[in-house]
């Protein structure tokens, strides 16, 4: 049995901070930049709902959802826009170009029920779960036994 550990980032970017100094993360992003979209991911009892930072899209032909299984795919193009090249940015911290990111779904959906939409810059999907019981109904049959005397 695998147990689900909640790892606490702020606190650990606190830490670096504290001994590395508060440009840390700016300096880090020069030397890795963002490759994906961020996303945050909630659920009740009957829905999980995911919500995905995507600024710039200018249309469905940007993005493509793709459901495989117990995991959703995102992939797509932001336009870049500005009128200097990427290389010339003096900051880049913001997402653009191809990008792809996979997402593990932690229960089965229904994937006819799925919903997406865009707005403000956020996709925000929604995933109906499915029941996590079915009953099964069992068949008997009699067979015919012998009596071997």
């Amino acid at each position: 049995m695998s147990k689900k550990v909640n790892f606490d980032w702020a606190s650990i970017q606190e830490k670096v901070d504290g001994v590395l100094g508060n440009d840390f993360w700016q300096d880090l992003n020069h030397v890795v930049p963002k490759r994906t979209a961020c996303t945050d991911f909630y659920e009740n009892e009957t829905e999980g709902y995911l919500v995905v930072e995507l600024p710039g899209l200018r249309s469905q032909e940007d993005l493509n959802i793709v459901l495989e299984a117990n995991k959703l795919v995102l992939e797509g193009n932001i336009p870049y826009t500005y009128p200097v090249e990427k290389e010339a940015l003096k900051m880049n911290e913001r997402l653009s170009g191809p990008f792809k990111k996979v997402i593990h779904i932690p229960f089965q959906y229904s994937p006819d029920e799925v919903k997406a939409e865009y707005r403000h810059g956020l996709l925000e999907i929604r995933l109906v779960k499915m029941k996590k019981t079915k009953p099964i109904t069992i068949s008997f049959t009699e067979e015919n036994h012998k009596d071997p005397s």
